[in-house]
């Protein structure tokens, strides 16, 4: 049965991060998206739901994730406090970071126990970051089309797509694994209805994208680019790899997490990947491309910041399940009795 390693991975989960969502003091982008998610719970209250549309705080990323943040920060009233508001949109980040840990745990016990002791996604599934949702929509989307890819039902691709879409619609980054996804699909005719779902899906989704998509998706990138000349942080392409080997919450927040495993989680993560993909097992190679297309997106970006490396920890701690079973498959084979 499955269900009680879910639950046992959700309970790690919630043992490494409930320290840290009320201790964690508030992080940099967490004031800014939490400006953008008042804007939209006063839009609820007022009407005004120009400020929805227009984006006119944090125009560089997509509206999705900062809508239900305003949402839930609305159902407090028009004169919450900041400590209410951040305890929300933390709370929702936390769900999603749950249900990702679920996810994971669903597929395989190791990837559930690896993902809720990583503390790199335990901190940004205890923030109110814009990651965690879309990761956990992706996630969905990319274990749906792995499971229907040679009997690709309606329902199933629509919900896959719908999934994909949504991540896009959450942060753009997140939506990046969706060039694997269309890759598993066995028809071409799939492949093209899949894509064209989740755009409708992002573009539905997404409230800033309703009134001029393309003007709304030019602007998104050239602020990408702006900021990204404007960094004076030094950086580069080894950066992605530095933040998932040296377990940085741990030395940033030593009150939260007092130690990090992170490191050993990425050998770990790259051995069973590696081992998988030798012995050409299909669900290694998805899982490779998955994690390895991310990371290279990583690597070439100038923008590099330590909660981007959420995209690759999902596929992360698949390949450290596929490491475990290959220990475990090793083990019963060397040391059965023989006769």
């Amino acid at each position: 049965m499955k269900w009680p390693w879910v639950i046992v991975a959700v309970i790690a989960a919630l043992l490494v991060r409930i320290p840290a969502i009320t201790s964690l003091p508030m992080d940099w982008d967490e004031a800014i998206y939490l400006e953008a998610s008042n804007a939209v719970a006063t839009a609820i209250h007022t009407g005004d739901w120009s400020v929805v549309f227009g984006a006119s705080i944090n125009p560089e990323h997509p509206g999705l994730v900062k809508v239900l943040y305003g949402f839930g920060i609305s159902i407090h009233g028009e004169s919450s406090g900041l400590i209410e508001q951040l305890a929300t949109v933390r709370g929702i980040s936390l769900l999603a970071g749950l249900a990702t840990v679920g996810l994971a745990a669903w597929v395989h016990p190791v990837a559930g126990l690896v993902l809720a002791t990583h503390t790199l996604h335990a901190k940004y599934s205890c923030e109110g970051y814009l990651d965690a949702l879309p990761s956990f929509w992706m996630a969905c989307a990319m274990v749906l089309a792995w499971k229907h890819r040679h009997s690709p039902d309606h329902r199933n691709m629509v919900l896959a797509a719908t999934c994909w879409g949504a991540a896009i619609a959450g942060k753009w980054l997140h939506g990046l694994p969706g060039i694997v996804l269309l890759f598993c699909m066995v028809d071409w005719r799939v492949r093209v209805r899949v894509l064209l779902s989740a755009v409708f899906a992002a573009w539905l989704l997404d409230p800033t994208m309703w009134v001029d998509p393309f003007g709304r998706v030019v602007a998104m990138m050239s602020h990408h680019d702006a900021y990204a000349e404007s960094l004076s942080v030094p950086s580069n392409i080894w950066t992605p790899w530095a933040f998932l080997a040296m377990g940085g919450p741990a030395q940033w927040h030593p009150e939260a997490f007092p130690f990090s495993l992170d490191g050993l989680w990425m050998v770990t993560g790259m051995v069973g990947m590696g081992y998988g993909t030798l012995k050409k097992d299909p669900w290694s190679r998805y899982v490779t491309a998955w994690f390895v297309c991310c990371l290279l997106f990583l690597m070439v970006w100038p923008t590099r910041w330590p909660q981007h490396t959420m995209v690759v920890l999902v596929p992360l701690s698949f390949g450290c399940a596929l490491a475990a079973q290959a220990i475990f498959n090793f083990a019963s084979r060397r040391f059965l009795p023989n006769g």
